[in-house]
């Protein structure tokens, strides 16, 4: 028995009830939900549509949807980090690659100053600042256009938001890498001065492509994953 538009839209608030907010995921749940409770009826036809979504949803479990969201979270983070070496191996093409080469060469010579060590400390520091300041401003962009449209989506959210904020915390863990070197970086083997001016050029252009460039392609991105995303624009 084929469920009715009414219904459907009964499984969409089913599903927010039960802490799924994202539309896209909401609308995968609503399909599988859909064709089980048609398949549930059709070996027993007298059952109710509400008696048919409960035998549905006891089959995932004591915890409901709340696995489905994880692995679907784990799923599109993967994509986003593939996202991120898409972009970056584009990055590290001519001419942009001679702009890299600049920028090792001027930390590596700024490790030469007295207060060089410093200089690091506090470039790293000031990505981190930048990086909070615009996970928040886009955190709240994303909030007032999710009122609008009534809808979020969680590749967009991972995009403006998330994947900020696990590259910041990444950030802050690699701050440790200045360990193994000297706090007079002129007393530091070559090879590790060298690594240390490629990891704060490497730093600096992983948050421009995290906070700027995706951000910026977000839309296209969205576009092409979520084919019923370009409906919404339009």
């Amino acid at each position: 028995m084929e469920l009715t538009n009414q219904q459907i839209d009964q499984l969409y608030e089913f599903t927010r009830k039960h802490y799924v907010e994202h539309y896209d995921l909401r609308t995968e749940l609503v399909d599988h939900l859909a064709n089980d409770i048609e398949n549930i009826r059709k070996e027993d036809k007298n059952l109710s549509f509400k008696k048919a979504l409960d035998i549905s949803f006891k089959k995932f479990g004591v915890f409901g949807f709340m696995n489905i969201v994880e692995q679907k979270q784990n799923q599109l983070t993967k994509k986003y980090v593939n996202i991120l070496i898409n972009f970056t191996k584009q990055w590290f093409q001519l001419p942009k690659i001679i702009l890299t080469i600049a920028g090792i060469f001027i930390f590596y010579k700024i490790q030469e100053f007295k207060n060089s060590y410093n200089i690091y400390f506090g470039s790293l520091f000031f990505l981190l600042i930048i990086q909070s300041i615009m996970m928040i401003v886009n955190k709240q962009k994303l909030k007032k256009k999710h009122k609008i449209s009534g809808k979020k989506w969680m590749l967009e959210e991972i995009l403006q938001v998330q994947g900020v904020v696990n590259f910041s915390f990444l950030l802050l863990n690699l701050s440790q890498f200045f360990s193994i070197g000297s706090k007079n970086f002129v007393h530091t083997s070559e090879p590790i001065r060298v690594l240390l001016a490629f990891f704060m050029v490497a730093a600096i252009i992983l948050t421009f492509i995290a906070l700027y460039l995706i951000p910026k392609k977000s839309e296209e991105l969205l576009k092409k994953h979520y084919p019923e995303y370009e409906l919404e624009l339009t």
